[in-house]
């Protein structure tokens, strides 16, 4: 007798299945959520299932005569009654049938994924770092194999220069700005908002102008890797322009988000010295920065992007330019969520090794998203990973590890000390000059008592203030406020 001709079932509903997986996943992989890439690939699943009723359907057909009838016996027990024999006449079981069609499903998946066993053996690729660590990449360094680094950062490298964040409560940044009636806490960064009502945020610049707080021992390894000639870029999302206090040059400094550095009319366009928004930000109490040019009088603010905003001009210039360049990639304190700038760590080549120092993992190329042919991402898999490093822990206890590990710790401490000496310094000269204007001021139209003590007040204040630079400079320092109050109350 003719065997029955074998059903297509299994190869319809992979296709179909396929087609299911294809429709869901990409939209969940491209928000870069595995929760949502594993939940749609199992609501592809039903399809799977399809091959198996299908399959049983066409043996208990072929059993019933293989006349292809529409009244199929309606239970395997029907078929065995009619003498049928599975064995001997071209059937199998129907588990055989079952891992045959599931089989024939994951084959047609991995062939419309573009996901072959052949492309999975060529992810294995030889070793770029002796280790995926810190040692690795000091090896890398010491070799001389790393000479055009990138660092790539974000608000976890200036955690402990004590920066307050924004959202804790009753302490957060957002919080102090709750008189003002925001809409939402983001709103203090959004451009429409800021036309509008500009005090909120420069009641917030106040918090974070440069020259309050201390560079990190962070961004001074990146200074270090500068004047050694090892650095090619730093691309930071902070605003904080801690980068430029610990001494790297602007040219050397991409500040994707933009920071304090340099300020413009948003109306004109016209740039301003930053020192004259600083002035406006710490003497105005929050008033408004306006356009020197009497014509347009428009707002002020520092080149910080604000939602609503473009990126800087220069970080669409270098990006190209630097990442084909780089040869060792260094992503410190960031969580990597916000983009373009978290796409940045797949803009280096292949053959480049990457390392993330963080508290946790972040960017990472999950199982998941590999088996379903993505590639972005750090890659961790000790099955797979060819050239990513990875170091969990503090931003500022991984760099010191790292410049123990290459011989560099004295040069760390030594360009930290320089630098807070140059940080106490600079403080101490805005405080007495603070000191003097208030002194000054008041002598102006004072009693002759309180001169005196106008006077006493600001060269102990002064003298105080310029403590970290010397008792001689403090002397001198409070000797010119004195004379200075003296000649004001003799006006």
């Amino acid at each position: 007798m003719p065997q029955p001709a074998p059903s297509a079932a299994p190869e319809v509903a992979a296709s179909a299945a396929a087609s299911a997986v294809q429709e869901a996943v990409p939209t969940a992989a491209a928000d870069d959520d595995d929760d949502a890439v594993e939940a749609a690939t199992e609501a592809a699943a039903p399809a799977a299932e399809q091959p198996r009723a299908a399959s049983a359907t066409s043996s208990d057909r072929s059993a019933a005569g293989g006349q292809g009838s529409a009244q199929p016996p309606s239970s395997s027990s029907d078929v065995e009654d009619e003498g049928a024999e599975p064995s001997g006449r071209g059937y199998s079981s129907s588990s055989e049938d079952e891992e045959a069609d599931l089989a024939a499903v994951i084959s047609r998946l991995k062939e419309v994924l573009s996901v072959s066993e052949e492309a999975e053996v060529q992810l294995a690729k030889p070793p770029l770092l002796p280790t995926f660590d810190l040692a690795g990449i000091a090896a890398l360094i010491k070799a001389g194999a790393a000479k055009r680094i990138i660092c790539m950062c974000g608000a976890g490298i200036s955690v402990s220069a004590g920066i307050p964040d924004f959202r804790s409560p009753g302490t957060g940044l957002y919080h102090r700005l709750e008189e003002y009636g925001l809409p939402h806490p983001h709103a203090v960064f959004e451009i429409d908002f800021f036309r509008r009502n500009p005090r909120p945020f420069y009641t917030l610049a106040k918090e974070l102008f440069p020259g309050t707080f201390l560079a990190t021992p962070t961004h001074y390894f990146m200074r270090l890797l500068h004047d050694k000639g090892l650095l090619l870029r730093c691309f930071t999302q902070n605003i904080d322009s801690l980068e430029h206090q610990a001494g790297l040059p602007t040219e050397a400094v991409v500040a994707a988000h933009g920071n304090f550095d340099t300020a413009r009319c948003i109306k004109c366009g016209m740039p301003h010295d930053v020192d004259y928004v600083r002035e406006a930000v710490f003497k105005q109490e929050g008033n408004p920065c306006h356009c020197k040019k009497r014509s347009c009088n428009g707002l002020v603010k520092p080149d910080i992007v604000f939602f609503g905003e473009s990126l800087p001009e220069r970080f669409w210039e270098r990006v190209p330019l630097d990442f084909s360049q780089a040869d060792l990639l260094i992503v410190m304190g960031t969580s990597l969520v916000v983009n373009p700038f978290a796409g940045l760590i797949d803009y280096v080549g292949q053959h480049v090794p990457r390392v993330l120092i963080n508290r946790e993992k972040a960017g990472e190329l999950t199982s998941v998203k590999r088996s379903l042919g993505y590639t972005r991402g750090f890659d961790w898999d000790p099955a797979t990973n060819y050239r990513d490093a990875l170091y969990l822990g503090d931003c500022d206890a991984g760099v010191r590890q790292l410049c123990q590990l290459l011989g560099w710790e004295e040069d760390l401490d030594a360009l930290m000390a320089a630098g807070q000496a140059q940080f106490e310094q600079a403080r101490a000269g805005g405080a007495a000059g603070a000191v003097e204007d208030a002194a000054v001021a008041a002598a102006g139209s004072s009693s002759t008592e309180a001169v005196l003590r106008a006077t006493a007040e600001a060269a102990a204040g002064a003298a105080q203030a310029a403590e970290p630079a010397g008792e001689a400079a403090a002397e001198v320092k409070a000797e010119t406020v004195a004379a200075k109050v003296a000649a004001q109350a003799a006006l």
